[in-house]
């Protein structure tokens, strides 16, 4: 299995990562929304159960670019001088 922190600050964290049942996942936590679970998770995404929770007030879309377009969309709203780096974008500090 495979976790990274895509994105981190005191109020929300976005992971991703490969796990060997799920397959590809995605989960956004924000520690502002009280969920059931307490853990503040407010979307959960896997390629094998699709969306297993989405607290965003958004409806989405079973796939991982609009589950992607959805965390963007919920952090540019939350998150002031934020800038997104898609990895199909490349740049160079030369």
């Amino acid at each position: 299995m495979s976790r990274y922190t895509n994105y981190q600050d005191d109020k929300l964290t976005v992971v991703s990562g490969v796990d060997h049942i799920l397959g590809k996942f995605i989960q956004l936590y924000d520690n502002e929304v009280e969920t059931p679970e307490g853990e503040g998770i407010v979307l959960d995404w896997s390629e094998v159960f699709g969306i297993a929770t989405n607290f965003t007030g958004s409806p989405v879309k079973n796939n991982e670019g609009d589950v992607m377009k959805l965390i963007e969309e919920y952090l540019m709203e939350r998150v002031e001088n934020l800038v997104i780096i898609s990895p199909e974008q490349s740049f160079s500090l030369n």
